[in-house]
């Protein structure tokens, strides 16, 4: 029997079961059930309790209260609990699917009118994009069954594969039009991309399973760093095909064939053999309105990789097993659909009518001078589900050199999202002016990572110059920007001179900078001993003159100065507990530079400078109290300049072509006020065990309350 013939002959028994059930249902008089959330898996291994689990038996261990329903459409029963909660498994393969998805829409046995569909299963991964483990939110879901199909043997010379569209002439390694080809709407499914995104931003910094066979396999895939990394979570289309195809080649052919269905902003990452099947059926029950396609989810897990690593086959690989039994994949489907079903069931009232959609985030931009307390800013931000980071730019008149401060920003942001896009790029090397750089050994040891290994980012630098990209950032977005400083000001400095303009667009700007009533910290031992230098930060001192063109403009000003990062102080204690909660890259990361700078923490002069900005972007009201006041930064000219923090090799002319001048060390950088407008909050108090609580919870998976 054909697989048409297949289809055709579930449907029409599923028909006629369903039409049998609701005479039966209506003569007794029963309220159908009233179903929320609909959670499709595919397959399972044996029984569904109690064995080696498929993708069905975590779902059904992890939802207590779930009581077996008779189903005899279906492999396996349906298990449905009181609050809404319906799971099921479909059965692999796209007859299969459609099949049970149907006959489920059909069931008089339930109310599915308004019931979201979480489609959650393994599948193969691109190794371009993803690692075992790895999930995926698709946009889209494509068919790749319906086809034209060559004899391989056949394939001419110059075509990639023996693959075409229907309604076109040749494979779809380009631009292709597909327009006349038949059955196209069950080749191309378009699911509702607010719903996507608002599933990605709840779940992408979940902690996901990763074991040494997982960790063995994929460090043999040596060109291909995103196969490489510990599974995360990311967006990405999947495609359709009961044939379980494998290979390079084909691999091609399914990046080619997203494109051509999908858009060519679409990405193949998973492959998957029922959902254009599981997407059928709810679209033809959506025309009877069963049930609201609008409201389907996909996410897919990878079990495997869609082509072998370097020196095996894709004979061998088609037909091997998969690590773990494909355990990192089966945990992945559950530990990331878990918090979508949770969050739909928890907020029914509000997501009954109105679906969810991605909550309102700050948009950011990190200017930095990428030290040891921006690296985690940086990942506080990037995984904050607040704060939109739309770019990165390094003052390079700060703590790290240029090209390693990109670098190395590039490496932390792919620690939370491989597929991350926000452009990093750097600025000038030297203040605007005078002399005063960090003490070199801290430069190196920043440059370096304190010697931290982090896998290299795949992405380049952003050409522009800073100032360039944070202008760009800044005028095309569709909401005011927060821009938060955590170096020399040079940068800011520079935009506002060369774009006055650029300050309308500008919400808030926080800076980690500057002491006022509190000593500074210029003196330390062993770099700068004898510094005359009693009240000025870092930050300011080694720029006073941007700093001082900053304070005075008329941007919105947000300081974060020693007065209140000193009641921020690391501690071995807080190191103690961060180790303990580590699950993740990004966490594990943090972790070894804190064992790397265990040294730091006992000197009792390490504070989270950077990382209490941040938490200001987030928090004003709770990281930063304080009063408005009207500032500036001081600078004197000498002609007896202060050589230990001084670098004689700068070129000898200022950012404005003129002569570049020695300021005096004792006052430069020192924060003053003065008479003008008060544009500057001061922040004078926060709160510290709050802050350290909001990192820990942001950077690892927070601690459940007990209610």
């Amino acid at each position: 029997m054909s697989r048409l013939s297949l289809l055709v002959s579930f449907m029409a028994k599923a028909l006629l079961l369903a039409f049998v059930a609701v005479l039966s249902l209506s003569a007794r008089g029963e309220e159908p059930l009233p179903v929320k959330v609909v959670v499709l898996s595919m397959f399972e291994n044996g029984e569904p309790l109690g064995d080696r689990p498929g993708e069905l038996q975590l779902w059904l261990e992890r939802n207590p209260g779930l009581r077996e329903l008779p189903f005899a459409l279906g492999e396996y029963p349906l298990y449905y609990r009181d609050d809404g909660l319906l799971i099921a498994c479909l059965g692999g393969g796209i007859p299969n699917a459609t099949a049970s998805a149907m006959a489920m829409g059909l069931d008089p046995r339930f109310d599915l009118q308004r019931a979201y569909w979480l489609i959650a299963g393994i599948a193969g991964g691109d190794p371009e994009d993803l690692s075992l483990g790895s999930a995926a939110w698709a946009s889209h879901v494509v068919d790749g069954d319906l086809v034209y199909e060559i004899d391989a043997r056949e394939i001419p010379e110059d075509w990639p594969y023996g693959f075409i569209p229907l309604g076109a002439s040749k494979p779809a390694d380009g631009p292709q039009d597909v327009s006349t080809g038949w059955t196209l709407d069950t080749i191309s499914f378009a699911l509702n991309t607010d719903l996507a995104e608002w599933a990605y931003q709840l779940t992408r910094t979940t902690a996901l399973l990763d074991t040494p066979a997982m960790q063995e396999f994929r460090a043999q895939f040596v060109d291909y760093p995103d196969a490489r990394r510990p599974p995360f979570v990311t967006r990405g289309e999947t495609l359709s095909a009961s044939t379980y195809w494998h290979g390079r080649y084909l691999n091609d052919w399914a990046n080619d064939w997203l494109r051509a269905y999908a858009g060519e902003e679409a990405n193949f990452m998973t492959s998957n053999m029922e959902d254009s099947g599981t997407l059928t059926a709810l679209h033809r029950l959506g025309r009877l309105g069963k049930v609201d396609p609008e409201r389907v989810l996909v996410l897919r897990t990878a079990s495997n990789y869609t082509f072998p690593p370097k020196g095996r086959s894709a004979a061998w690989s088609t037909t091997a097993d998969y690590p773990d039994d494909g355990l990192g994949a089966l945990e992945s489907a559950q530990r990331v659909g878990q918090p979508v079903v949770d969050a739909l069931l928890e907020h029914w009232d509000r997501y009954e009518e109105t679906l969810p959609s991605p909550a309102p985030r700050i948009p950011v931009i990190f200017d930095t001078d990428m030290a040891i307390d921006d690296w985690a800013a940086l990942l506080f931000l990037a995984r904050h589900p607040a704060v939109d980071l739309r770019a990165v730019t390094v003052a390079g008149s700060g703590e790290a050199h240029c090209e390693p401060g990109v670098r190395n920003a590039l490496a932390i942001l792919d620690l939370v999202d491989p597929h991350s896009t926000v452009p990093v790029s750097c600025g000038d090397a030297y203040p605007l002016d005078g002399y005063f750089v960090f003490p070199v050994p801290w430069q190196e040891d920043m440059d370096r990572l304190s010697g931290v290994p982090i896998t290299p980012s795949s992405r380049a630098g952003d050409a522009r110059h800073a100032v360039d990209l944070l202008h760009a950032t800044l005028t095309e977005s569709e909401a005011p920007v927060t821009v938060l400083a955590t170096g020399p000001l040079t940068n800011i400095a520079q935009l506002i001179s060369k774009h006055p303009e650029a300050g309308a667009a500008m919400d808030r700007l926080v800076i980690m900078g500057g002491a006022l009533d509190t000593p500074g910290n210029i003196i330390v031992p062993g770099f700068t001993d004898d510094n005359p230098n009693k009240r000025a930060e870092w930050n300011i001192y080694v720029d006073p003159v941007a700093a001082d063109q900053v304070l005075r403009s008329e941007l919105p000003i947000e300081l974060v100065g020693l007065d209140v990062t000193n009641t921020v102080k690391v501690t071995r204690s807080f190191a103690k507990t961060f180790k303990s909660r580590v699950d993740n890259p990004a966490a594990a990361f943090w972790d070894k530079v804190l064992d790397a700078n265990d040294w730091f923490i006992d000197s009792g002069e390490y504070y989270f400078w950077d990382v209490l900005a941040a938490l200001v972007v987030v928090d004003r009201d709770q990281f930063c109290q304080g009063d408005y006041l009207a500032l500036a930064s001081r600078f004197e000219e000498t002609e007896n300049p202060w050589w230990p923090t001084s670098d004689r090799s700068m070129p000898s002319t200022n950012a404005e072509g003129s002569s570049r001048r020695h300021f005096a060390a004792e006052t430069a950088g020192v924060i003053v006020e003065r008479e003008g407008a008060a544009n500057t909050l001061f922040c004078r108090q926060s709160d510290a065990e709050a802050a350290f609580a909001l990192f820990l919870d942001t950077l690892t998976t927070p601690v459940p309350v007990e209610k």
